[in-house]
């Protein structure tokens, strides 16, 4: 009864007729058939039949290949849409399998050098973070290292071509922090990387880029330079006096996260100062450091609380929601008196349990009044 469902049937009917004449006419490996293929393919997705799109994206992959060269960037658009499909139906291998070709074909079209490599390097270390946030792989750790591999590059590569001022370029920056950070939450895994198999795949990649660095991911050394990065580039170039105070805290931010209170200190007193020398002083304090922040303050993805390396998990089986908790946070950012409000279910207790041993391992900047 839906029209547009009609709509896209009757389209994908259409499309299917002249596949069938252009098959007729120049066979099954047609150039023609890829235009086709290809958007009875969108029309499938649209219609959440991501099964079907599938091989006809897949199909039309194929033909592309075979008429325009095995590395031809005509594909990309077709691979891209074959991984939105794949993560629609929690085909996590496949969903793999798709974006390190898709780098692998950008890469050997573009080089290292030119600035198109960018955006590659950006989706392949995005799909590395997510696969490491639901656990997906043989090594979590590996995943860590390669996103600290390509963000390194991705940096290097647009401050050279683009300078400090390019949006991306905090972006990452914030994105090792990140990195960083799990890393630090999770230290066992970069043994993993000491694997012979693993860590010559990792030099080669590092040295494929010319990323630098160790391939084994770092914690609190990479998060304290990348935001050091930033806090230099704030003081040399931004006329906000609260938005470079703001990246200054950030600092002092991680260096509470690790427990070095006394470093962040000083970089949460240097934040001060220079909002309380500013007119509307005490309305910018009150901004910045008048509530209390949870830690990291650039993470906003929800946390796996069952992270493990090597399990599989299905779409269906990542499962969330919501919960009230009650806590005391003290002066070092730590927390006390955590408590759960959320009354407790048959199905839901063991979560709760883990979500409370969460929060109390967590850190918050805390409040900070007269500096």
């Amino acid at each position: 009864d839906d029209p547009e469902f009609v709509r896209r049937m009757n389209s994908i009917r259409e499309y299917s007729e002249t596949v069938g004449f252009l098959e007729e006419a120049g066979g099954a490996w047609e150039s023609g058939l890829v235009e086709q293929l290809a958007s009875i393919a969108k029309l499938e997705q649209q219609q959440g039949n991501h099964i079907g799109a599938i091989e006809a994206f897949d199909r039309a992959l194929h033909i592309n290949r075979i008429s325009s060269g095995l590395h031809t960037l005509a594909q990309i658009p077709l691979v891209e849409e074959m991984i939105s499909s794949y993560l629609a139906l929690g085909d996590w291998q496949q969903v793999d399998l798709m974006n390190n070709y898709l780098f692998f074909v950008q890469h050997k079209a573009f080089g290292t050098n030119d600035p198109r490599i960018i955006p590659a390097l950006e989706r392949l270390a995005d799909w590395n973070m997510q696969a490491f946030n639901i656990g997906y792989g043989e090594s979590l750790g590996v995943r860590l290292s390669s996103v600290q591999i390509l963000l390194r590059a991705a940096v290097g590569m647009v401050g050279t071509h683009f300078g400090r001022g390019d949006e991306r370029f905090e972006r990452y920056l914030r994105n090792l922090a990140l990195s960083g950070y799990q890393a630090s939450r999770y230290p066992d895994y970069a043994v993993e990387v000491d694997n012979p198999q693993f860590r010559t795949k990792q030099e080669l990649l590092r040295d494929q880029l010319n990323a630098g660095g160790s391939v084994f991911p770092q914690g609190f050394s990479i998060g304290v330079a990348a935001l050091l990065e930033l806090v230099d580039y704030y003081e040399k170039s931004s006329s906000s006096v609260y938005s470079t105070a703001e990246v200054i805290a950030h600092l002092g931010d991680w260096h509470l996260i690790f427990d070095r209170r006394r470093s962040a200190e000083g970089h949460y007193r240097r934040a001060w100062d220079m909002l309380a020398a500013e007119e509307n002083g005490e309305e910018l304090i009150q901004k910045l450091f008048g509530q209390v922040v949870p830690l990291p303050t650039f993470l906003h993805e929800p946390r796996n609380l069952e992270l493990k390396t090597g399990v599989s998990l299905s779409r269906e089986s990542l499962k969330y929601d919501y919960a009230d908790i009650s806590l005391d946070v003290i002066e070092t950012g730590s927390t006390r008196n955590v408590q759960l409000l959320t009354e407790g279910t048959e199905e839901n207790t063991e979560m709760l349990l883990r979500l409370r041993r969460e929060v109390r391992a967590s850190k918050f900047r805390p409040l900070i009044e007269e500096g």
